[in-house]
């Protein structure tokens, strides 16, 4: 076998890039393969909407939100493990090879049962802060809305 020297062609660079494409697509497969079942992550994303929430107030109205909200945790948690789950068995039942209609419709409504529990203890979070927090802090929070 001859190596040829001198500069990369057209051809050869297409085919070089398709070799690590081909090789990176490999690697992913294989790492997505290998890795446990897969978890949302921050199921519902409580936390994310209270730090959105606790960015339009002033620091120390912020600070009695997010206190607020960790004194809830306990409460939370276990919550969002039940939509979590709930969740997983509504993606197990899409991915099915027969679609089983009233089962996914049950867990569907059972999912979105459980993220309305997550969302009644987070409005009751907000309510609980409500009362807390500044005047100027509240009007912050509406911005420019006028009723």
């Amino acid at each position: 076998m001859t190596i040829r020297r001198g500069s990369l062609t057209g051809g050869r660079l297409l085919l070089l890039a398709s070799l690590c494409l081909n090789v990176a697509l490999g690697v992913y497969v294989g790492v997505q393969w290998s890795q446990p079942e897969w978890q949302p992550a921050n199921v519902g994303m409580p936390l994310r909407i209270v730090e959105r929430v606790a960015s339009r107030l002033p620091e120390s109205d912020a600070a009695i939100l997010r206190r607020n909200f960790e004194a809830r945790q306990a409460e939370m948690l276990p919550l969002q493990q039940q939509y979590a789950t709930a969740l997983l068995k509504t993606l197990r039942l899409i991915a099915q090879t027969d679609l089983d209609k009233p089962a996914l419709r049950a867990a569907i409504e059972d999912s979105r049962e459980k993220r309305v529990k997550m969302g009644d203890v987070l409005a009751e979070t907000f309510l609980e802060t409500l009362e807390q927090v500044s005047t100027k802090g509240r009007r912050q929070l509406v911005g420019g809305f006028r009723p």
